[in-house]
């Protein structure tokens, strides 16, 4: 869990930065950075599960599902 913990943040930097200094189009790498910091929010939100920090847990995975309800609008509109 702890190489899973530190892959997705690090991919949510990476298309980051790769997005703004356009080396990859900014319509191409924002989605992947975003369902990658959707990602890392699951995954916190495991762990506080399993630390018994229900209400923290709660709250990363209304976050995740805001990131990729966000995300998914995003992409269905510019498919229009």
């Amino acid at each position: 869990m702890k190489i899973v913990k530190l892959i997705f943040p690090a991919l949510t930097v990476l298309f980051g930065v790769l997005g703004l200094t356009n080396v990859v189009n900014y319509d191409i790498s924002m989605p992947f950075m975003f369902v990658f910091l959707g990602a890392t929010m699951i995954v916190t939100a495991k762990e506080s599960f399993d630390k018994k920090k229900k209400k923290d847990a709660i709250f990363y995975i209304c976050v995740a599902v805001f990131i990729y309800a966000i995300t998914a609008y995003n992409l269905i509109s510019k498919l229009e």
